[in-house]
């Protein structure tokens, strides 16, 4: 079996350092705070958050996990949102029950599926769902919640209530939470611009409403050491250097070390006893290998404009709007660098991480340097 994990929450063995980090999200939220959690994708923050609710819920709290990607309007936040919370309830007999007598707005009912499973659905009593309705589905991890039985709420995703409703919605929801006495919330989402400006615009419901925290990449000494030690397990051997090279081809990225490792291990594990950096390299074409038609299609879509910026970002990611930077690359007017640059960062193609950008795949960066 494949020593490395990728593609869906990391857990137990396959988790890795970042002990500080869980360490701050519990105290933060166990102390009585809410917490926004910055990070670029793919750098393992739902795998860090779910090793933080472990901890969270051995200190007897009570975690709500929701995600609010799917979720399309407010009728599917609300019915979304009330199972989520019902999924943590004991009983969920009494949940329901508990739900109906605290939602006037809704018939929350359990249904049974073909295998006799129960399942929980509602109707809603009116055709329009009312203010009142949204404002007790809010309320009511509050309404559940008591000192001795405390709830944390994790809003994935959280940069998505621009969909419902936008502004309107935020207000309402700030303006109810802020009231909340036995339950803290963990914001965090995937597109960190949107993110940081929901918690960082002095215009915005949220500004202020969380103690901010950033995740950066991975210490390289524990990396190579979890990377030395997985290898391991099925006899195969990669030293210091390869390891750090290993790393730097993923781009120091929790998903992408990962992928490539698991890459690497597939090679060897027949015949091979120890890796070096011609395999690490062979591997990392591979995987671009594999994801070419997807690449070429991303390429396809950008401008012709994004396409220069981001042969530069190649090169260089730092001072993008100097009259140096648009010398060397020969771009454009600052104003049509911002405006592109700003599309590469709401299509997740670019990152920024402290004033520097970078292109957030990178086998990604590979095949551009492959083609373009």
């Amino acid at each position: 079996m494949n020593p490395f994990s990728y593609g869906t929450i990391v857990k137990g063995e396959y988790f890795y350092d970042r002990h500080e980090e869980c360490r701050r999200i519990v105290s933060t939220l166990s102390g009585g705070n809410n917490l926004v959690l910055f990070a670029p994708r793919r750098f393992g923050k739902t795998s860090l958050v779910f090793r933080a609710i472990e901890e969270l819920e051995t200190l007897g709290y009570i975690c709500v996990y929701f995600d609010f990607m799917p979720v399309y309007s407010r009728e599917s936040f609300i019915e979304s949102y009330s199972k989520a919370i019902l999924a943590r309830q004991n009983n969920l007999q009494k949940g329901v029950k508990k739900i109906a007598a605290l939602i006037k707005g809704i018939r929350p009912k359990i249904v049974f599926d073909q295998s006799g499973k129960p399942e929980f659905t509602m109707d809603f009593t009116d055709n329009k769902v009312s203010e009142k309705t949204l404002e007790d589905i809010i309320d009511l991890p509050e309404s559940l919640a008591s000192e001795r039985n405390r709830y944390i709420i994790v809003f994935d995703e959280f940069q998505e209530i621009n969909s419902l409703n936008g502004e309107n919605f935020e207000k309402l929801l700030r303006s109810k939470i802020q009231q909340h006495k036995d339950v803290n919330y963990l914001f965090l989402g995937s597109r960190t611009h949107l993110l940081n400006d929901m918690f960082n615009n002095k215009g915005r419901a949220f500004y202020n409403a969380a103690m901010l925290m950033q995740i950066e990449g991975l210490p390289k000494a524990d990396t190579i050491e979890f990377l030395k030690n997985r290898f391991s397990l099925s006899g195969i051997l990669i030293d210091d250097t390869v390891s750090l090279y290993l790393i730097e081809q993923a781009g120091n990225i929790p998903y992408y070390i990962q992928l490539l490792a698991a890459e690497v291990w597939q090679y060897m594990v027949s015949s091979h006893k120890e890796v070096n950096i011609e395999v690490v390299g062979s591997c990392a074409e591979r995987i671009v290998d594999l994801k070419n038609d997807y690449y070429f299609e991303l390429y396809g879509k950008q401008s012709s404009y994004q396409k220069k910026l981001l042969k530069a970002l190649l090169i260089s990611g730092e001072n993008l709007f100097s009259a140096d930077y648009a010398r060397r690359f020969r771009l454009s007017a600052t104003s049509t660098t911002q405006k592109a640059l700003l599309n590469l960062v709401e299509s997740s193609v670019v990152e920024k991480v402290e004033g520097h950008y970078f292109i957030a795949d990178p086998f990604f960066r590979r095949f551009l340097l492959r083609y373009a």
